[in-house]
C-alpha cells in the first residue's frame, strides 16, 4: 500500500507543477481536504474541502503567489500517510516580496485517492512577504 501511495503522491505533484487542475482532482477524493497555515493572515491559508475547495485553494494561490521554485526532495510513506520535503521560493504578487522556505506536505492517501493535503512552512516569512515587508527567508 505504501509503495501505490508513494506512485499516487508523485503523480498529485506532476499534476500540479504542470498546472492539470482535471489531472489534480482525479487524484482527490470527493471530500478532499486542503489545510493551509496562515489563515487570516495568507489569502490562501485556511481549510479548504471538496473538489470546489482544491480549485478555490489553486486559484486563490496563483493570485497571490507566483511560484519561482518548488522542489520535492524527498518523499516517505507510512501507510495511508506520505510525508513530501522540499523547498519552496515565491513571490507575493500583491507586494513583490520574495520569499523561501523548507516545506513538509502531510498527505493522507486512502482508496487510491487523496483525502487530506496538509503544509507546514515557515508561514511567518510568508506574511512578511505578503505584507510588504521586503524579502524573507
Amino acid at each position: 500500500m505504501s509503495d501505490d501511495n508513494l506512485a499516487i503522491a508523485e503523480r498529485f505533484y506532476v499534476a500540479l507543477e504542470s498546472d492539470d487542475v482535471d489531472a489534480t482532482l482525479a487524484l482527490c477524493g470527493d471530500r478532499v481536504e486542503v489545510v493551509y497555515p496562515g489563515a487570516g493572515h495568507l489569502p490562501y491559508g485556511g481549510r479548504w474541502s471538496g473538489h470546489d475547495g482544491v480549485v478555490s485553494f489553486l486559484t486563490t494561490h496563483d493570485a497571490a503567489e507566483e511560484i519561482l521554485e518548488f522542489e520535492v526532495a524527498s518523499m516517505v510513506a507510512d501507510g495511508e500517510t506520505v510525508a513530501a520535503f522540499g523547498t519552496f521560493r515565491g513571490r507575493a504578487r500583491p507586494s513583490g516580496g520574495e520569499w523561501s522556505t523548507r516545506f513538509v506536505h502531510r498527505l493522507t492517501i486512502s482508496g487510491a485517492l487523496l483525502r487530506r493535503w496538509e503544509a507546514y512552512f515557515d508561514t511567518a516569512a510568508a506574511v512578511v512577504a505578503h505584507s510588504g515587508g521586503g524579502s524573507a527567508d
